[in-house]
């Protein structure tokens, strides 16, 4: 091992102490190198997991705390730090390496030569990292993240709950910020093939567009706009997802098959459905389709196909997205609740501890049986991201 590399792969497998898988590569190493400078690097490889003050992570490295300060806000200001207050006083965290830094560095939308040269390395990291880091999460048998149906596919006899429709989710934030999302910028400046669906339809809640306006990496804006943003994914059949949780939502992605991280674990790689589908699946009546293909171009999954003009439905891939219900004219298909889905957990905080006691339930963290302390953390997040 390259003895100058040793920080950056410390700070690799830092990463890896998250909700979130990651596998430390040489091609990670190389990110590490590209995101952070070594005094960086070391910065963050000797800093608690926990939040801490620039006075506290100056004092912890014996550092001048004015220069740790000046060091956390311009990692702040390029996405790769999470900073908030906390009872008064100004608090920095490490953020998750996906979903947090990997999505941040692109979603200003900046097409630069910097950017670029990243979007290609980030390109690299997914074909060699995807499948092992899909083997973790799937053994975890949990996400961060869930489908929320279009309303267009509910129908009257659909009971919806507040968090499983997206425009009630976003009724009830009160700060708002665009983003570009990460996906479809990261192949676009990769000169990978794009889709023509908009990319700027990334939306931040609450917590998380505090933090993403104060980093000046998002765009203020209204509820109003953020429903005529919502208007416009819905036009091009992209998919909603949210926090995996029943409150304290920080964000609703608008996801395309083709370009997103999740779907193409199932459109490129072939995996079965991630956990990240709705409470509904599709129904489909094979009796009165046509055949006419409307549904199966829209839908983004690949559930719906066509062979030899004949349309297959695949039960094992649906989200239960509905975006193939107000498409068929026949009425052949509609959304009815799904057998074995699970509710989400009560807040955001609960959400990550739970991922977290998955992860050392797995093995694919460290060995144990059981989370330490797993609702003194929940509340310990909720009271940072409320």
């Amino acid at each position: 091992m390259n003895t100058k590399d040793l920080v950056f792969r410390m700070l690799a497998h830092k990463f890896n102490i998250s909700y979130m898988p990651v596998v430390v590569t040489d091609g990670m190493v190389e990110l590490m190198k590209d995101f952070y400078s070594r005094e960086e690097a070391w910065l963050l490889v000797l800093m608690p997991l926990m939040p801490v003050s620039a006075k506290t992570a100056a004092r912890l490295q014996f550092k001048n705390p004015a220069k740790v300060e000046r060091m956390l806000l311009d990692m702040v200001n390029r996405g790769l730090l999470i900073e908030f207050t906390d009872d008064g006083v100004q608090k920095f965290q490490m953020a998750p390496f996906i979903p947090g830094v990997v999505e941040m560095t692109l979603m200003k939308g900046e097409d630069t030569p910097e950017s670029r040269q990243y979007a290609k390395k980030m390109h690299d990291l997914l074909e060699d990292s995807s499948s092992r880091v899909l083997d973790k999460i799937e053994a975890m048998d949990s996400s961060f993240a869930r489908v929320i149906p279009v309303n267009q596919g509910l129908s009257h006899d659909n009971q919806t709950l507040h968090y499983e429709d997206v425009r009630s989710i976003i009724d009830g934030a009160t700060r708002f910020a665009i983003t570009h999302c990460h996906c479809r910028t990261q192949k676009f400046l990769a000169d990978e093939k794009v889709c023509d669906a908009p990319r700027d339809v990334c939306m931040s809640l609450d917590f998380a567009a505090d933090f993403l306006l104060r980093a000046g990496i998002g765009q203020e804006v209204d509820q109003k706009t953020m429903l005529e943003k919502l208007d416009l994914a819905e036009e091009h059949n992209l998919v909603h997802m949210t926090d995996n949780s029943r409150s304290g939502f920080t964000f609703v992605c608008n996801c395309c098959g083709c370009c997103c991280g999740i779907l193409t674990a199932t459109t490129k790689l072939g995996r079965k459905t991630p956990v990240i589908k709705s409470s509904y699946i599709a129904e489909w009546d094979s009796k009165i389709c046509t055949d006419c293909g409307k549904c199966s171009r829209v839908c983004q999954i690949n559930a719906l196909t066509q062979v030899q003009n004949v349309t297959i439905f695949s039960e094992e891939r649906c989200l239960g997205c509905g975006e193939c219900i107000p498409v068929c004219p026949e009425k052949a298909l509609r959304l009815v609740p799904r057998d074995d889905w699970e509710e989400p957990e009560e807040t955001y905080g609960h959400m990550v501890a739970d991922m977290m006691a998955r992860r050392i339930k797995s093995g694919t963290l460290f060995r144990g049986k059981k989370l330490p302390g797993q609702e003194y953390m929940a509340r310990m997040i909720n009271k940072r991201y409320t």
